[in-house]
């Protein structure tokens, strides 16, 4: 498939294989990732790894559809015995439908003569986002299937894209960004309301959040609370806290400008060479972070060096 949600499936899962690996396969371990190339065919396997179950190898092949494809559990096949014969490995096959949009491809796929006799049949597991339960991805361990709790169930809601941030920033560990980078995404596309779309861009901002549960707030908080004990009285305390504060957001807001514009530079660098001065100059023109990071993405997406230009254009 092709699109904002093929590009953002396959990075959610490159941040976290084992996570997935561990949902789909109990017991499993992730080895290492494999080249999604395979000879007979015109594209790539989503996701193919190497995985470790009770000590012996297998590989692990993963495809996101997002709309109705009545070949697919023929391309299914086709990718596991190419996989097979490749890697000389058994193949557990898994297909993720992202959203509900027409037939869905159901195990088995089966091939027969002109007689009916059956010569191939193939087993392979569908996964419909829309009919997981929220509460399947918040178990331990699973931390990296966050992102996907707006595509669940009960998922297109405030309240859950609340509990995804509050998983993301864990108390007393760095956020996750990447992940949240990524959640921030599925959650624009299935928040359709437009009220619901402004605060998702305003929770988003987050910066006093994040910085609650972080070292550099805790050290300003003491900073205000010595500068309070040295004038002796309380409204010394209730000052010094909050000045060390907002200078703290502030330095702390105009530093990750910085680094989002150096990651869009980055990106486009690497992907679309010949637009990076189109990338710095729109970068200069940026000055907020949301901002910055929903054009991250949409360049990341981007299938196309015409689609990317668009983007970096948009004023």
């Amino acid at each position: 498939m092709a699109g904002s949600w093929d590009g953002g499936m396959k990075r959610l899962v490159e941040e976290a294989p084992q996570d997935f690996i561990s949902w789909l396969i109990q017991g499993a371990q992730f080895d290492s990732e494999l080249s999604p190339h395979l000879q007979g065919r015109n594209i790539d396997a989503d996701i193919l790894y190497r995985i470790i179950i009770d000590g012996s190898p297998y590989l692990f092949h993963l495809e996101f559809q997002r709309r109705s494809d009545p070949d697919m559990a023929k391309r299914l096949w086709e990718y596991n015995v190419l996989a097979t014969s490749k890697f000389d490995l058994s193949v557990y096959s898994f297909v993720i439908y992202l959203k509900k949009d027409g037939k869905i491809a159901e195990p088995p796929y089966i091939r027969r003569l002109h007689n009916g006799r059956e010569v191939h049949r193939f087993y392979f597991t569908a996964i419909k986002l829309w009919e997981i339960p929220t509460d399947t991805f918040k178990g331990p361990g699973l931390q990296g299937l966050l992102p996907l709790l707006p595509l669940t169930r009960d998922g297109p809601s405030r309240s859950v894209v609340e509990e995804i941030i509050d998983g993301l920033c864990p108390a007393g560990e760095a956020p996750k960004s990447e992940l949240l980078s990524l959640a921030y995404g599925f959650a624009a596309l299935v928040l359709n309301d437009a009220a619901d779309r402004a605060w998702l861009r305003r929770r988003f901002s987050m910066l006093e959040d994040i910085l609650e549960g972080t070292w550099a707030f805790q050290e300003l908080k003491q900073r205000g609370l010595e500068e309070g004990r040295k004038q002796g009285i309380e409204e010394g305390i209730k000052k010094g806290i909050k000045e060390g504060i907002k200078e703290g957001i502030r330095e702390a807001y105009a530093q990750e400008v910085q680094r989002q514009r150096k990651m869009l530079i980055t990106f486009v660098r690497a992907r679309f060479p010949a637009l990076i001065e189109l990338a710095e100059e729109r970068a200069r023109a940026l000055s907020v972070v949301e901002d910055l990071q929903a054009l991250i993405l949409n360049v990341g997406l981007a299938q196309s060096e015409e689609e990317a230009r668009q983007h970096l254009n948009v004023s």
